[in-house]
């Protein structure tokens, strides 16, 4: 999300020295803790349809999750019906976040006009992919999957003309809002790539008794003992990324790659009828009224985890989003951050909004540059 949405707000505190290095990094959150206090007291068939009221960024994946870890505290499976609609819909939501969010939040210095002649494409995504998203939220995806095939047919188009590649490389077209958007990530090569500590899908059991223990505490600044984790389309898609020499690149060519595949396996499940749940989700119950449940989102690996009493009604909640993770105060942005050559000025401002962007946080942030004037 860019540097001027809401609600809530990360605040970037940097510091460098007279060389322009930056050699302290704050962070601190404004945005809301304890969100799933919201669940508790009610009926567990309420939470799905009240999670994506309260979340206008990823509202499909958070209802997803709330569903897969209250069915799973109740002891029920999905049925593969109610499976699919749930995977075509974090698929469609993947694409329409991952596009808006790069055609909208790169803090660019190029033409502004460019970004206006995007304007259709990137609307008629959005509609394309609400459409699917509504369809699926009615579990109405696999009975419907060919009149929804002509919705993902334009939400691809509409991603052809802002510039995704079609092979899926992540290297968009030169000739686009994407690949414009690219060239100035490639041109500002400031930091360089690292292997992320990625957060796996065999961390879930680690994630799962960090919330039974800690719970909220933990959710506000989730991290694992000893590691550094990052979540999301980069520590996922490293292997393809790490072609790009700017770290910039890199992330964007990452998100990209991610969106391309998560197009084709939506293209592929409303065509074929198969879609590929156990890439997207997981649900377990360890405890007997607990529920645990992990779902892939354009911003990486969201965790939902529910309590429910004797009578069935929820009695704590608590979920760990992305951003947290990888905005934590010790975690990947800080330590990407901290030791960089920026330079001084507003171009070491423009590059601390780019890596933030390149982060993708599902809220604002803001920058407090510190500059030492004399060494």
């Amino acid at each position: 999300m860019s540097a001027h949405s809401s609600p809530g707000t990360i605040h970037i505190g940097v510091e460098t020295d007279a060389a322009g290095r930056v050699s302290s990094v704050t962070l601190l959150s404004t945005r809301p803790t304890g969100l799933g206090r919201v669940f508790i007291g009610r009926p567990p068939q309420e939470a799905p349809k009240l999670a994506r009221q309260l979340f206008s960024l990823c509202g499909f994946a958070h209802a997803a999750a709330a569903r897969l870890a209250l069915a799973s505290a109740r002891g029920e499976a999905l049925t593969p019906s109610e499976t699919f609609s749930i995977a075509v819909g974090l698929l469609a939501e993947t694409c329409a976040e991952s596009l808006r969010s790069t055609a909208l939040g790169w803090p660019r210095e190029g033409r502004p006009e460019a970004l206006a002649e995007a304007a259709t494409p990137l609307r008629e995504a959005m509609a394309a992919a609400r459409l699917i998203m509504s369809t699926a939220a009615a579990d109405g995806a696999f009975p419907e999957r060919r009149t929804l095939s002509s919705a993902a047919k334009t939400l691809i188009d509409a991603a052809r003309a802002l510039g995704l590649d079609a092979a899926g490389t992540g290297a968009p077209a030169a000739d686009s809002l994407l690949g414009a958007i690219m060239a100035e990530a490639r041109g500002d090569a400031f930091l360089f790539s690292a292997e992320p500590d990625a957060l796996q899908p065999a961390d879930d059991v680690s994630v799962a008794l960090a919330i039974e223990r800690n719970g909220e505490r933990f959710a506000a600044a989730p991290t694992l003992p000893h590691r550094i984790v990052e979540t999301g389309p980069f520590a996922r898609f490293w292997p393809e990324a790490v072609i790009e020499r700017s770290h910039l690149a890199a992330r964007l060519r990452a998100r990209l790659h991610a969106t391309s595949q998560a197009l084709n396996m939506l293209w592929r499940a409303l065509s074929y009828g198969e879609a590929a749940a156990d890439d997207l989700m997981s649900a377990t119950r360890r405890v007997e009224g607990e529920g645990f449940a992990a779902v892939e989102t354009a911003r990486g690996r969201l965790y939902h985890w529910a309590r429910l009493d004797a009578a069935g009604e929820i009695t704590d909640y608590v979920l760990a989003a992305p951003t947290e993770w990888n905005f934590h105060p010790a975690g990947p942005f800080a330590a990407a951050l901290l030791g960089a050559e920026i330079g001084k000025g507003e171009y070491a401002r423009l590059r601390i909004r780019r890596l933030a962007a390149a982060f993708d946080p599902c809220v604002a942030f803001q920058i407090e540059l510190r500059e030492q004037a004399h060494a």
